[in-house]
């Protein structure tokens, strides 16, 4: 009865907290709601037996890119209090100002919103409706197939074995934004960055015990990967966290490394990956992304270190890209 009764809640405070984020006219509020949404949803995930979905989603989801997000509102709220300024004898105190009030949607559009939102939900309704009622969906099946995939976990066998095309794309996704940041700051060595040194031993101090701790957590939880929750997606935000603190504390982090070590470490999960897609393409003898079979686990865990080292890096560089602000010092 608890049980029920915390999930009723839990179900009630994402959708309270979803639509306080639709409707919120303030920047800072939206992000605040978006990261408050991300840590609902994850404890939702748990609630659902999925640990590992719930890990990134705390991780990707309402972390690091709350980060993402509240840099970029450092970024652009001093233009939209000047565009908001400059339009208060137009525009009455509370109104849609997201960045232009022009661009607030109306009645129309509200309407259009929420009669797709209802068309996906009556949708979604239908296909949970028929699903069969003692289904155990694909469970049975990679369960079956584990032996021959080499790793004990079968979210690890799903995503780096039976799906790997989608892992792949992924890491395309992170690289295409990475240089659509590098693009929009215009810049093009995270060395050519302002650095600005924090005079704080003791913090300093303290983020350089953390170093190998970090280091320690993320080789753990990519070697977890293998029988338990875990693998390169949360092992790579772990070495991203600490390479950030680096940076933050003015350490040696990734906006050090020359540019060609760092096209080479973001680019080497993807790379790795489309490396075994040619190779398995090119020998007849097995299909496009398939693993020899005694070489299955070992190549599934360098697969998993090379994203892992990508994952860090490129989101370090994401978020050392959107926090540091062009300022004198």
């Amino acid at each position: 009865m608890l049980s029920l009764a915390f999930d009723l809640l839990l179900a009630g405070a994402l959708l309270l907290v979803s639509w306080r984020l639709l409707q919120a006219s303030d920047l800072f509020q939206a992000t605040v709601l978006f990261i408050s949404f991300g840590l609902f949803l994850a404890l939702a995930w748990v609630r659902l037996q999925a640990p590992d979905i719930a890990l990134a989603e705390a991780a990707v989801g309402a972390g690091l890119a709350g980060v993402l997000l509240i840099g970029t509102f450092k970024r652009i709220e001093p233009q939209s209090r000047q565009n908001h300024d400059a339009n208060d004898d137009v525009q009455p105190p509370g109104a849609c100002r997201l960045d232009q009030a022009a661009a607030c949607p109306g009645r129309f559009h509200y309407g259009m919103a929420g009669g797709c939102a209802g068309m996906l939900t009556l949708l979604l309704a239908l296909a949970v409706m028929d699903l069969p009622r003692q289904g155990t969906g694909l469970t049975e099946i990679v369960a079956d197939n584990l032996e021959m995939v080499g790793v004990d976990h079968p979210v690890t066998a799903v995503l780096l074995a039976f799906r790997l095309y989608d892992t792949w794309l992924e890491l395309g996704v992170l690289l295409l934004a990475l240089i659509g940041v590098f693009g929009v700051r215009g810049a093009q060595d995270l060395r050519s960055l302002p650095a600005h040194p924090v005079d704080a031993p003791v913090l300093r101090g303290l983020v350089l015990l953390l170093g190998p701790l970090t280091v320690l957590v993320t080789v753990h939880l990519l070697w977890l990967g293998d029988h338990a929750p875990g693998g390169a997606f949360q092992a790579g935000v772990v070495l991203a966290a600490g390479l950030v603190l680096f940076r933050l504390v003015g350490l040696p982090s990734v906006d050090r490394l020359p540019r060609v070590t760092l096209v080479c470490l973001v680019v080497l999960g993807f790379a790795t990956i489309l490396l075994l897609a040619v190779a398995t393409t090119l020998l007849s003898i097995y299909h496009p992304l398939e693993y020899p079979p005694l070489w299955s686990k070992t190549m599934i865990l360098t697969l998993e270190a090379a994203a892992t080292v990508s994952i860090g890096v490129t989101l370090a560089a994401l978020v050392i890209l959107v926090l540091v602000v062009d300022e004198e010092p």
